[in-house]
């Protein structure tokens, strides 16, 4: 026989539903964080009490044991447990083990907030930095103009606010809330431009984000000014006309892992990360390249570029198997970057490397047919208007380059 499991919203300083109170004073087996646990302290004396804290990894198989058994288990969450709480991973793993949790919700911590400022949040998009990373969170507010986030200890109001300045996100406002529910309770408004100032924060929070929104490019076309570069004419960069070209063969998707090897000013991790890659890993084997990179990633307000100091190929063994490799400069190493990025690219992966030499070329080409992989190549020579005697426009060429783009051998019938 295998007895019920039941997984629990506990709402922000409301008691339990008849339902959730029910199968709390039931439970044999009593599963939650350690202040979960605290707020039922008074309930179900005689169940046994499992601090899940560190502990996710062993929680599906524990649950499914003890089911087994014919204990009744009820797992505490906060909130709706099926909106970024613990909910959606745990059902998905009890349905793999036979067994299918009743879900008991109650109110999230973003509409009880939304209820206290008296503001509608059904227009708001929602990020969440509880064990993930939080993304390109001023592009999001420039895209969507209100957002909704579940901070964390790392991504703080504060922290967010320092990211938004340096964006250059300063306009709007800013919702605060603090401990819901709780003896802490506080519920501040500020105006964005301060949120990075706000230290004196009670670590249970949520946050509102409201300005005005920005249109938004599918691809990123920044002027190559935008960037810091150590050449501020020329420097190490991707010119904007090949970035875009680059970046559309490539065909980056949300959620992708990204490698931009030969990073140089990091002009073409950014954009990844803005075209919405989970993970950029920007590999340069120059140190003074590599601080522009960060500071260009910290311009922009990024936090899922990597900056890797190494002469690639060393360096690509410690870094996670790509969906995108992008290839800028190769520092004599064409064969063994292709070879390593096309092993090493997933499922429906896409390499695409920039020649800008003939021999580049030529080595690029020979190897990729050597190894199988797909490919296929555009040639790009753009020119870009100049004024000339004030009053006259001629066209400067850029230097001619080769944008190749393969993809993994198609495995032999």
């Amino acid at each position: 026989m295998t007895a019920p499991v039941t997984i629990v919203g506990l709402g922000t300083g409301e008691p339990p539903t008849a339902d959730a109170a029910a199968a709390i004073d039931g439970a044999d087996l009593l599963i939650g964080g350690r202040r979960l646990l605290d707020l039922v302290a008074d309930r179900a004396p005689d169940a046994e009490r499992w601090d899940l804290t560190g502990r996710l990894r062993e929680l599906p198989d524990t649950i499914a044991r003890a089911a087994r058994a014919d204990r009744a288990v009820v797992v505490l969450a906060s909130g709706d447990p099926m909106f970024y709480g613990v909910g959606g991973f745990l059902a998905d793993k009890l349905r793999g083990r036979g067994l299918a949790p009743r879900i008991l919700p109650a109110p999230t911590a973003l509409s009880v907030a939304a209820a206290r400022f008296g503001i509608k949040w059904s227009d708001a998009h929602v990020v969440s930095g509880h064990g993930r990373p939080i993304g390109d969170l001023p592009g999001l507010l420039r895209r969507h103009g209100k957002l909704a986030v579940y901070t964390d200890p790392t991504n703080s109001p504060a922290a967010i606010g320092q990211r938004l300045r340096q964006a250059g996100i300063v306009e709007g406002t800013a919702w605060v809330a603090e401990d819901l529910g709780g003896p802490d309770e506080r519920c501040r408004r500020l105006p964005i431009a301060d949120l990075a100032d706000l230290t004196d924060v009670h670590p249970l929070n949520v946050l509102f984000l409201v300005t005005d929104p920005e249109p938004a490019a599918t691809i990123p076309f920044d002027p190559d000014a935008d960037f810091e570069r150590k050449m501020p004419r020329k420097g190490l960069i991707t010119k904007r006309e090949v970035r875009v070209l680059s970046l559309a063969m490539l065909g980056v998707r949300p959620g992708d892992v990204c490698w931009d090897i030969g990073a140089g000013s990091g002009a073409i991790s950014v954009d990844l990360a803005r075209c919405g890659a989970r993970a950029v890993w920007a590999v340069e084997k120059n140190a003074d390249a590599c601080e522009i990179i960060q500071r260009n990633v910290e311009r922009f307000g990024l936090d899922q570029v990597h900056t890797v100091h190494a002469r690639a190929p060393e360096g690509l063994d410690a870094l996670p198997d790509p969906d995108r490799v992008f290839i800028g400069g190769s520092g004599g190493e064409v064969e063994a970057l292709l070879e390593q990025g096309i092993a090493r690219l997933r499922p429906g992966g896409a390499l695409v490397f920039n020649a800008a030499t003939v021999e580049n070329l030529s080595h690029a080409l020979s190897t990729l047919r050597r190894l199988g992989a797909p490919h296929d190549a555009i040639q790009v020579q753009i020119a870009r208007s100049r004024p000339i005697l004030g009053r006259l426009t001629r066209f400067e060429a850029l230097n001619p380059v080769t944008i190749l783009r393969a993809s993994p051998p198609r495995e032999q019938p």
